[in-house]
């Protein structure tokens, strides 16, 4: 039997299919998240969601970022205040929360770089004589591995945290230390004065012995160059210690300003022959002596060079 629909009967039909397929509701799904690797503490990361376009109005985002603290919303920023590896959870959801998605992402958090910094350098002795060895010390923050680089003034060098170092010559020297690591650089400088090495020999003695010569004459005798060797063995041994030599003529001796400055000069030159240097000496000839006072008596007493020690 043939039924037949009137228009109206077909019209309502199609009107109950459409507002049933109106009515489907699409369940949320999280389609992407983006999240930092990695952060520094305290530094803003930035955090967001995509969702599915077609799912059911209202989708509601929030946020839990492993440190106890929480957001919401489709994208937000967050900053840690501590070092660690944290776990981000996203949670999508709508039809009353009857519907929800999940996402989760890791964010490792680490302090952030301390560039090298040197609080303070230190030498161990920052009057060294040329015999004594010197330890440098430095107090440096920063991020490990610290690299150090020392220059001693002199044209010597060392890499070690706390190197030591002997002077070859006196003189005022700057100490720099250069301190770095991946972070960054510092520098910083101090002076250190070396003296020469001073034997105790150097402080006991009082008087250096004299050379004396024969009439009208500037040539070294044996005697005299006995006397002079004793004193070398003290300038060697002080190389700290300058010398006045002073020649003197005795009176009823020819030319007498002429032959004291021959005898000054002649100790001069056995001295220098034996390794002091000229730098050291100041030569002079006084002439006749001016009295006969003496510690010994003679004539031949004047006729000598003394050497006086000047410190």
């Amino acid at each position: 039997m043939k039924r037949i629909f009137s228009h109206s009967f077909v019209l309502a039909v199609l009107a109950v299919g459409l507002t049933m397929t109106g009515c489907k509701s699409v369940p949320v799904d999280i389609t992407s998240m983006s999240a930092p690797d990695s952060l520094q503490t305290n530094q803003n990361g930035s955090f967001g969601v995509e969702t599915n376009a077609d799912a059911k109005q209202p989708v509601a985002v929030s946020w839990e970022f492993g440190d106890d603290a929480s957001a919401s919303g489709a994208s937000t920023t967050h900053a840690f205040s501590e070092p660690g590896t944290y776990t981000v959870t996203a949670t999508a959801t709508n039809r009353k929360g009857k519907s929800s998605d999940m996402s989760s992402a890791t964010v490792v958090v680490v302090n952030p770089p301390v560039p090298a910094q040197i609080v303070s350098i230190r030498a161990s002795d920052n009057a060294p004589d040329t015999q004594t060895s010197v330890t440098f010390t430095a107090t440096v923050n920063g991020d490990q591995p610290l690299s150090y680089a020392w220059n001693f003034g002199d044209g010597n060098a060392s890499s070690d945290a706390t190197p030591s170092h002997t002077y070859a010559e006196p003189g005022t020297y700057t100490v720099q230390l250069n301190a770095s690591n991946k972070a960054g650089s510092d520098s910083r400088s101090m002076s250190v004065t070396v003296d020469w090495y001073e034997a105790a020999i150097c402080r006991e003695v009082t008087e250096l012995s004299g050379a004396f010569f024969d009439r009208n004459s500037s040539v070294l005798t044996d005697e005299a160059k006995a006397a002079l060797a004793d004193n070398l063995e003290i300038l060697s041994e002080c190389p700290n210690m300058n010398v006045r030599l002073e020649g003197i003529a005795a009176p009823g001796e020819r030319r007498p300003q002429e032959l004291s400055e021959d005898r000054a000069r002649a100790v001069e030159q056995f001295y220098t022959d034996n390794g002091v240097s000229a730098t050291r000496m100041v030569t002079v000839g006084t002439g006749r002596a001016a009295d006969l006072t003496s510690k010994k008596d003679g004539l031949a007493q004047y006729r000598r060079v003394d050497t006086i020690m000047v410190r």
